[in-house]
């Protein structure tokens, strides 16, 4: 519907839109809120059973020994007759207790006195009591909970609500204690393992985990991308709601320009603003999922920890004949995340053609914290931090985990086939994700712009140096590669002449540059003006990765 607006003009158009989106807004809303219900609703159900079932041995087994129950759950017990006329037990009455400590001391007491038939009636009139205390304990507690949950009527949701919304996950997850949590979802385990799990569980059992638990259910991979999102999807509004409301506090108390502390409050004030922005960007993208002829849009992960999580599919990985992975590089974080969703879909549109009629699906990662500078004497470090390998080896293991998780989901290796795009450092990443056996799972390894990926030669990246690719501009168009050369090499011996006239430390004479012929991928031609222009709409460059994901290689033009 939505789709078709967007094709017309007007003033009634545009006031359709608008109620589409507030419709679509209040959907998202709805089910997170019904989730939750229903979540409140099965826990109520499955402690008031156990109560239930306690009531009832306990009714069964009064009734064996012939014991009425009274209405307030007291058991009356019969009179033994001594032997010969002698003095017997005499009947009575049990009551359940609950009179407090010695109130429930001295019922014992007579009891025990009274005969077996009354030692026998106590017991059954305290279990009942229990029973029916547990029962009211119960209700109380999800009648309180049930009651965090209602929501003012209207159409518009508005961020308190969704701020109120996280508050509601924390109260449902509260009245669940004992029944379900977030230590019973898997935690380090593999996409298999996490994929085997999912499986196994009821579909109200996933619902109840999707409702309560959407961050931890979001994250795993090797789930559907259709849970994920589902999952996600949530996590983004409450995280929008709450930063947008912490962003509006801070903007509240901006001191005076010269005050000492106006320093702090502007990087406190800009690092919120910014995680406002990229949440926008990407909820403008799940908004465009299925308009303008693309596919439909799936966010696979997202959080606000470190610089920003975010992971966006444009088009369903799981279904997709043909699947690209774009990573990042260095400056790539939450605030800055329009740029690579544009570069995304741009690879999306090109590849469809590219594929001629089988279907493609392009994933935007950003799944680690990137080096934030290039340059020396950036925000204050003399060394750019986006020379240091540790980024990269500490993002490798959660690269190589997404990557398997994909091909879980689609149903195995040979479900499709994979590409995966580093840029600048993102490169980086994916030969630390690649190399010594580490086992990416993908396809085609694509290195745009590269540093350098930590392996002097194609064939350590194990896809076989004939599906490793590269491209890169001149170099006074794009000065990474040669900055590779001096910063990245294997170790610091030896010094060489890059390709084009710079000095660069290497090992053993061997280049460890993707762009240089020596490191044995097949380069590709690029018509790119600078680093960040790969991607420019009808370009050479766009063409020939695009040509890579549709796997259509002998149309790759070789430079």
């Amino acid at each position: 519907m939505a789709d078709l607006l967007r094709e017309r003009s007007g003033e009634t158009v545009t006031a359709a839109l608008g109620r589409v989106t507030v419709l679509a807004d209040n959907c998202e809303y709805a089910r997170l809120q019904s989730g939750l219900v229903a979540a409140a609703l099965d826990g109520l159900a499955e402690e008031l059973g156990d109560a239930q079932r306690r009531l009832r041995a306990a009714l069964a087994e009064a009734a064996e020994h012939g014991y009425p129950v009274g209405e307030d759950g007291s058991v009356t017990f019969p009179e033994v007759p001594g032997a010969d006329g002698g003095t017997g037990w005499p009947g009575g009455t049990a009551h359940q207790g609950g009179n407090g400590p010695v109130g429930d001391y001295l019922d014992s007491v007579r009891a025990l006195i009274g005969g077996p038939h009354a030692i026998t009636a106590h017991g059954l009139a305290q279990r009942l009591g229990r029973a029916l205390r547990q029962a009211e304990e119960i209700d109380e507690r999800y009648a309180r909970t049930l009651a965090a949950l209602v929501v003012e009527p209207g159409l518009r949701i508005t961020s308190a609500m969704w701020a109120d919304a996280g508050e509601d996950l924390r109260t449902v997850g509260a009245a669940l204690t004992g029944l379900l949590s977030a230590a019973d979802i898997p935690a380090g385990a593999t996409p298999a393992e996490n994929a085997a799990w999912w499986n196994g569980l009821s579909e109200r059992e996933q619902d109840t985990y999707l409702a309560l638990f959407p961050a931890a259910v979001g994250a795993l991979d090797g789930l559907p991308a259709t849970v994920r999102d589902r999952a996600n999807r949530g996590v983004l509004e409450i995280e929008y709601a709450r930063v947008s409301t912490e962003l509006a506090e801070v903007r509240a108390r901006e001191p005076a320009a010269g005050d000492p502390g106006h320093g702090d409050w502007q990087r406190e004030h800009d690092r919120l603003a910014g995680q406002v922005r990229g949440m926008e960007s990407i909820q403008r993208r799940l908004e465009a999922g299925g308009t303008g002829g693309l596919p439909e849009t799936f966010l696979l992960a997202f959080a606000t920890e470190g610089n920003g999580r975010a992971v966006v599919a444009v088009g369903n990985p799981d279904l997709a004949d043909h699947t690209a992975v774009y990573v990042p590089g260095t400056g790539a974080r939450l605030e800055n995340v329009e740029g690579d969703l544009v570069r995304t879909t741009r690879l999306w549109r090109e590849s469809t053609v590219a594929a001629m009629g089988e279907s493609v699906s392009t994933i935007m990662w950003l799944g680690y914290d990137a080096p934030q500078n290039a340059m020396p004497f950036e925000q204050g470090e003399i060394i750019p931090s986006a020379t240091s390998r540790g980024y990269a080896l500490d993002a490798a293991p959660a690269l190589r985990d997404f990557a398997a998780g994909l091909e879980t989901a689609a149903g195995g290796p040979d479900a499709g086939h994979t590409t995966v795009i580093g840029h600048s450092y993102g490169s980086t990443v994916v030969g630390a994700a690649a190399k010594d056996g580490g086992g990416l799972a993908t396809d085609d390894i694509v290195a745009v712009g590269s540093p350098g990926m930590l392996v002097p030669y194609a064939k350590d990246l194990g896809v076989g140096d004939g599906h490793v690719w590269s491209m890169a501009a001149g170099t006074l168009d794009d000065i990474v590669p040669n900055a590779g050369r001096m910063f990245l090499g294997e170790n610091d011996a030896g010094i060489g002449i890059g390709r084009y006239g710079i000095p660069y430390l290497k090992t053993d004479l061997v280049p460890n540059v993707p762009s240089d012929e020596q490191f044995g991928a097949h380069i590709m031609a690029n018509d790119s003006t600078g680093h960040s222009a790969y991607w420019d709409e009808n370009s050479q460059s766009l063409r020939n990765q695009s040509r890579v994901i549709a796997g259509r290689y002998d149309d790759v033009e070789l430079g």
